[in-house]
Order: C-alpha cells, then sequence, then structure tokens
C-alpha cells in the first residue's frame, strides 16, 4: 500500500473519494445542456402560447367601460400551442434516451427534470384534446 505525504500527514490512494477523469465537456454533455435548455424555452413558449389562446378575464374595468371581451378560446393559438407541445414532448423523450445512455454518474445531470418536464407536457396535451373535444360537440 503506497502512501503519499501531505501537509496534514499521510493519504491512502485507495481513499473513498472519487478521481475526475474528465478534462472537459464532451460533445454529448454539452448537447445535454442545450438540450435541457431548449425544453425549459419550449415550456416558457408554450405557457405563454397558452394565456394568449386562453378567454379573457372580466374584471371591473371592462365591465364599467362596457368593453368587449373574448369569452372563447382562440384555437389558432391553440393550434401552434400543439405543435410547440409535441415539440417539447420530442426534446423531452430524446433528453431522457440521451441520460439513459450517457449521464451514469451520479453527479450527471439529473433524468428526473427531464421526465417530470415529459410529464407536463402530455398532460398538457391531454387537456387540450380535452378543450378541442368541447369545440367539436
Amino acid at each position: 500500500m503506497s502512501h503519499k505525504k501531505t501537509t496534514g500527514g499521510y493519504l491512502n490512494n485507495r481513499s473513498k473519494k472519487s478521481f475526475e477523469r474528465r478534462k472537459s465537456k464532451d460533445v454529448w454533455a454539452i448537447l445535454f445542456i442545450a438540450l435541457h435548455l431548449l425544453a425549459w424555452t419550449v415550456l416558457f413558449i408554450s405557457m405563454l402560447v397558452f394565456h394568449r389562446a386562453q378567454p379573457e378575464f372580466e374584471t371591473f374595468f371592462d365591465r364599467f367601460y362596457q368593453l368587449d371581451l373574448r369569452t372563447v378560446w382562440d384555437f389558432h393559438f391553440l393550434q401552434y400551442l400543439l405543435y410547440i407541445i409535441f415539440v417539447g414532448l420530442a426534446i423531452s423523450i430524446f433528453g431522457v434516451i440521451l441520460a439513459r445512455f450517457r449521464a451514469r454518474r451520479k453527479n450527471d445531470l439529473k433524468k428526473q427534470i427531464k421526465i417530470a418536464g415529459g410529464l407536463f407536457l402530455t398532460l398538457f396535451f391531454i387537456y387540450w384534446l380535452m378543450i378541442w373535444g368541447s369545440r367539436l360537440s
């Protein structure tokens, strides 16, 4: 068993601390980070489009000035929302697949965020289908 002399005493080479062999981030790690940022950007955009598509809420000032408000969903924006949700779902699925094959260490980026994002987008898609179904009936 070899020992190195340090200022505080002897340090065992077989210590429990893991040795980091990576010199810098490789292409796959950078792609993983870019997918993560892109997925959150798509989520933010979907929330903005959803806000634009929903009916306008009546406030005191709207009643006072007798302003006309849109009381139905804007299906033009809901169609865009559907496409955005599919893009976000595809990004989440690709990120989970990439995480499955690439991020195996405990300190690597966690895939739970991707799974949560995919679940959110799936639930949002189901909600959108419920709204679209109510329009058809």
